[in-house]
């Protein structure tokens, strides 16, 4: 037995039937009308007495039972088999049929009633019914089983994040201080200021790791802090190109930021900056050295605009797209995974567009992806040039 009963309900290699009637010959046709097919096994007893020690032996899915037999009818048969499983199916058979007992075996929770003499395909249509039911409620139980399982699995998932976030958070201090501590002296030998830049590049990469955790999980939770504030949406792209330059200025792409001297909005640049940012780390990471890598910013409307971010590097497949914002989807081979945020094809958590996603929607816009293997790859956000204020709607202004 498993911790989930309804999944040891299983049909098995065969379906098992039980048959109790005090006829010899319904007994003979069962038995030879079931072995025919060989998906069934068969048991068969005279009467109702006989009932409760092959439940527990022969564990049957379907029990086919006659109305009135001499010591323990049908009635009892249903009250047992259902008392053993609630899930074994009941099909009643009887010669002198009453509404009244009918009734009270389907109150007792027998599947049908069916009247002595009976056609073979009206008795195989019964049959089959059942076992449709014992089916569908095995797939049912299935995937809940699956649902918990995958609910387990994303608790434990969250669970992880918050406590490699919290403990990184600590020895990540105490480390930046050193940093800082050692930025304070001139008289350094070269050697140990090149260990201090590498430690420095170190660090603030897994300070980055550690926020975007934290923010993919405050996503999670429906409480994205956003900002409202005036900015220049311009400023806030050109600051951050100059950023992904001075990081990746060793794979020497070409870059251009194409749109209005100025445009103001009402938001939150931090996450803008972040969206551009996650952005254009992934357009440099899957952009050959030497490539192109194009901002754009644009009116959509006189309510929104646009933010896309274009490259011509390796592009993705269509399948690739469709999982892109799922967390920790990587699209190199993980096997040969390399962390980095500017080499080409540089590995990371994989939650870069997740967090792109997260950020969109809590700020009431949208993110798409065109692609295409070989050809490169556009990414393009549309956002509100007025934050909504939390509570009300995207666009929606305050009274």
């Amino acid at each position: 037995m498993t911790d989930h009963p309804e999944l040891d309900y299983s049909l098995g290699l065969a379906k098992r039937v039980l048959v109790v009637d005090d006829e010899p010959e319904i007994l003979e046709f069962f038995q030879d009308f079931l072995a025919a097919a060989d998906e069934y096994q068969v048991r068969v007893a005279a009467d109702g007495s006989e009932v409760s020690p092959l439940l527990s032996a022969f564990r049957p899915h379907l029990v086919i039972t006659d109305m009135r037999m001499p010591r323990q009818g049908g009635l009892s048969v249903i009250r047992l088999v259902k008392e053993h499983d609630e899930k074994a199916e009941v099909i009643v058979i009887t010669g002198h049929g009453r509404i009244d007992e009918a009734v009270e075996a389907m109150k007792l929770g027998a599947s049908d009633f069916i009247p002595k003499p009976f056609e073979i395909e009206q008795m195989q249509s019964a049959i089959d019914k059942c076992f449709n039911r014992i089916r569908l409620r095995q797939q049912n139980a299935a995937l809940r089983y699956a649902n918990q399982e995958l609910q387990r699995l994303t608790e434990l998932k969250e669970k992880f994040l918050r406590l490699t976030s919290h403990e990184l958070r600590g020895p990540l201090t105490i480390l930046q201080g050193y940093c800082d501590l050692l930025s304070l002296w001139d008289d350094l030998p070269a050697e140990i200021r090149e260990a201090r830049q590498a430690m420095q590049a170190a660090v603030s990469n897994l300070t980055t790791i550690v926020q975007n955790l934290t923010l993919l999980m405050v996503a999670k939770s429906d409480q994205m802090p956003l900002a409202r504030q005036r900015f220049d949406v311009m400023d806030t792209l050109r600051a951050t190109l100059e950023e992904i330059k001075v990081h990746a200025r060793h794979r020497e792409h070409q870059y251009a930021l194409a749109g209005p001297p100025r445009l103001d909005a009402v938001g939150d640049p931090l996450r803008v900056t972040q969206i551009a940012r996650e952005l254009l780390f992934n357009a440099v990471k899957f952009t050959p050295d030497r490539g192109v890598i194009r901002v754009a910013v644009s009116p959509e409307n006189a309510s929104r605009f646009l933010i896309s971010v274009q490259d011509n590097g390796i592009g993705m497949a269509s399948s690739e797209i469709v999982s892109a914002f799922e967390p920790f989807y990587e699209a190199a081979n993980t096997r040969h995974h390399s962390t980095s945020r500017t080499n080409f094809k540089g590995g990371g958590l994989g939650i870069g567009l997740t967090l792109v996603r997260d950020i969109v929607e809590a700020y009431g816009g949208r993110v798409s992806i065109m692609s295409e293997p070989g050809r490169g790859t556009t990414v393009t956000v549309a956002l509100p040039l007025q934050c909504a204020p939390p509570g009300k709607a995207p666009g929606e202004e305050a009274a």
